[in-house]
């Protein structure tokens, strides 16, 4: 496994091929250094790995094995993720000088067997969740696209927008705040909340926002602020359910592009998007609507589901 600065796949991007000398053994953390999605991200390797030069460091200890290295991967994630940035690097004294809250025994130490156990039973509840999805989806049925029509993305919507770039050094995290949106593939590419101020013109709510070079689409129900290389599609005028299955729709157009040939605002508009239309041969975004709602509600039912399999 190559791990690479990505917070993806537990870090690995590819499998390779190379001298014994590049190899570090596994059962250990990996710490990402540096990349506005992935800086201060921890990740746990079972097996022999190959790590990024200069953006990847790792660390063992002799109490790690599978459970408890998750267990401490999760902790100093989610206690880093969103301090460190391509600005400012997770390394040297930064790294070093990292606390983190770990459960404890009467003697102050950090208390393994506690750690194992409770990500085991994690572990073990994942699996059972991972079955009720795996019975939903064989409850699927491919949708018939025979009578979609293809429409260039740049007439469907010739507003495609950059919006203001705000650096992590510029915003103030805040629970409660406005979303940070950032380059990232994973929570709706919201890296944090951060305080309002007067400075800030925010993006406007019901839009599709994408990274240049992390083309992911995203639908975005809120005002929001950005990280540089970001844009939006400007879609105010469609329902949620409508701008939910157009993202949907939007992912393939993601895959063609990467870091090193990223999608920008006039590749996407002569792009070509295929839709669900009506009579007149114009994309049907009541259909669309209608459709999203009922994939919301049958989520709803089996999250429910698997909540009751857990309880």
């Amino acid at each position: 496994p190559y791990i690479a600065a990505s917070r993806e796949n537990n870090g690995c991007s590819r499998h390779v091929s190379c001298p014994n000398e590049w190899v570090s053994r596994g059962n250990c953390l990996v710490f990402i250094h540096i990349g506005d999605a992935a800086a201060g991200v921890c990740h746990y390797v079972n097996a022999d790995f190959v790590g990024m030069k200069g953006k990847t460091s790792c660390a063992y200890n002799d109490h790690i094995n599978e459970a408890i290295g998750l267990f401490l991967a999760s902790v100093i994630t989610a206690n880093n993720v969103s301090r460190y940035s391509f600005s400012q690097s997770w390394t040297g004294k930064s790294l070093l000088d990292t606390e983190i809250l770990l459960p404890a025994t009467p003697s102050g130490d950090p208390d393994w067997d506690y750690m194992d156990e409770y990500m085991s039973g994690v572990m073990e509840e994942a699996k059972a969740s991972l079955e009720n999805l795996r019975l939903a989806d064989e409850k699927k049925t491919a949708v018939d696209i025979s009578q979609w029509k293809e429409f260039v993305i740049g007439e469907l919507f010739p507003k495609i927008k950059k919006p203001p770039v705000f650096h992590n050094r510029q915003v103030i995290e805040d629970e409660n705040g406005i979303p940070y949106i950032v380059r990232t593939k994973f929570d709706n590419g919201i890296k944090c909340r951060v305080q309002r101020n007067d400075e800030m013109k925010p993006s406007p709510a019901g839009v599709i926002s994408f990274g240049a070079e992390n083309a992911t689409f995203f639908y975005q129900r809120e005002e929001f602020v950005s990280g540089r290389d970001i844009y939006y599609i400007d879609t105010q005028d469609l329902s949620d359910g409508a701008c939910m299955f157009l993202t949907a729709c939007l992912q393939p157009i993601a895959r063609k592009y990467s870091y090193n040939y990223g999608l920008f605002p006039d590749l996407l508009k002569l792009e070509h998007i295929k839709l669900p239309v009506d009579s007149r041969g114009c994309p049907d975004w009541a259909y669309m609507d209608s459709y999203m709602r009922d994939v919301i509600q049958n989520a709803e039912s089996n999250i429910k589901i698997m909540s009751k399999s857990l309880a």
